[in-house]
């Protein structure tokens, strides 16, 4: 699984780690591109906006609060979990998801071109 922590630590990316192991960036993470990108950790908070565009993720993870808009856009994932809170724009736009979770929260547009939804 890809190492969330040391590529917060080795881009210089200002992160917390919370006692139960909770990981939260303090402002945008971008991933678009960045090889290796296969999952997530669950409880994940981006404080800012997250860009998962060319990369190998089929999932998020359980829990995942994203503050600003989350980009997924031409990604593997074929699903979004339950209880996915995003404060921006919510990009699916190409992607395999054919229905919407339960307990979605988003706070700006939905894209959903090019999805079967």
């Amino acid at each position: 699984m890809f190492d969330l922590i040391k590529y917060l630590v080795k881009n210089d990316i200002q992160h917390t780690v919370s006692d139960n192991g909770n990981i939260t960036v303090t402002h945008n993470l971008d991933l678009e591109d960045v090889s290796g990108v296969d999952a997530l950790p669950d409880n994940l908070t981006v404080g800012g906006w997250l860009d998962l565009r060319g990369t190998s993720i089929t999932a998020l993870p359980d829990n995942l609060t994203v503050g600003g808009w989350l980009y997924l856009e031409g990604t593997s994932i074929t699903a979004l979990p339950d209880n996915l809170t995003v404060g921006g724009s919510l990009y699916l736009r190409g992607t395999s998801i054919t229905a919407l979770p339960d307990n979605l929260t988003v706070g700006g547009s939905l894209d959903l071109r090019g999805t079967s939804i």
